[in-house]
């Protein structure tokens, strides 16, 4: 689940990187919905999934 917490954990970042875009106005929302605040409580979410994966391992 390394790979999968790796993934989630870059994703997460990414969203983190277009909130804080969109919270400074360097671009314009892509759509209504799509404000700051919801890059960064996804970016949240994911970021809590990828550590959630990385803990989740199973050692054998």
């Amino acid at each position: 689940m390394g790979i999968t917490a790796a993934i989630v954990g870059a994703i997460g970042g990414l969203c983190a990187v277009m909130g804080i875009i969109t919270a400074a106005e360097v671009m314009p929302p892509v759509l209504p919905q799509l404000t700051w605040d919801f890059w960064l409580a996804l970016s949240a979410v994911l970021l809590l999934g990828a550590i959630a994966f990385a803990l989740g391992r199973g050692y054998e």
